[in-house]
């Protein structure tokens, strides 16, 4: 095969015609690599290395791009290439150069994730580690050495603020479960938890007559009291409490 003319296009890449009508997009390093300006003579076997050197150089390339927009890890680079259908040794062979040439960085990508998590999010440690595990690092490589305390205050108050009309034991669930889900250990907050106060007496007496109301032609006037007092207690009221408010020392359960 010869080649016949090259074509400039753009972001250092010409096409590159032969004379059997076939055209290859290549760039520029490529053509100075295997010196096409000056062998204008092409076979199969040459060309089939001009083909792999050209889509190591694509893929490279193609990562670059990627890597400006934010910096990405080894595993997502590898997935966005892959979508790409650049072959396994392709994409390995463009890793290893962004590797070479310091694209890549575990340490600094891992500080500079743990550093964004803890100012734009309110992720705790557990689950900052979890999302950086599924980025494809190892959990010996991730060390959050930061103070958590003030951020696990605002959130909890946070929380009451916007839950004023639940008992104690309500609140304090669903303080306890929000931030476990958002990667906070139960030690880390426990002791913040457990200073919570709420004045129950007025919660329960409302929900105590909103009961009344609902189940007054259902049961008689033991009976009542006794299956109201179940389903106060079922939702979290303390006992003493529940009897101090209906003004009520037995229980007849």
């Amino acid at each position: 095969m010869e080649i016949i003319k090259f074509i400039k296009t753009k972001n250092n890449t010409y096409e590159l015609h032969l004379d059997n009508e076939s055209i290859l997009n290549l760039y520029d390093e490529t053509i100075i690599n295997f010196g096409l300006l000056l062998d204008k003579t092409i076979d199969s076997e040459k060309l089939s290395e001009i083909a792999s050197y050209n889509d190591d150089l694509d893929a490279y390339y193609q990562s670059l791009k990627y890597i400006n927009k934010k910096m990405r890890s080894e595993l997502e680079i590898s997935k966005y290439l892959r979508k790409k259908e650049f072959s396994t040794r392709t994409i390995n062979e463009a890793i290893k150069l962004l590797k070479e040439k310091g694209y890549l960085d575990n340490d600094k990508y891992i500080i500079s994730y743990i550093n964004d998590q803890i100012k734009l999010t309110n992720n705790g440690p557990e689950k900052i580690k979890d999302n950086l595990i599924s980025l494809g690092f190892n959990a010996d490589e991730i060390v959050i050495d930061h103070d958590f305390i003030q951020k696990i205050d605002k959130l909890i108050q946070k929380k009451i603020n916007m839950n004023k009309k639940s008992n104690t034991y309500t609140l304090k669930s669903n303080i306890s479960s929000y931030l476990i889900n958002l990667g906070y250990s139960k030690t880390s907050f426990i002791d913040k938890l457990n200073e919570i106060k709420v004045d129950d007496s007025s919660i329960i007496k409302k929900d105590y007559e909103l009961l009344e109301r609902r189940y007054a032609k259902k049961y008689s006037d033991n009976k009542l009291k006794s299956f109201i007092k179940d389903k106060l207690y079922k939702k979290g009221y303390n006992i003493e409490d529940i009897n101090e408010v209906i003004n009520d020392g037995d229980v007849y359960w």
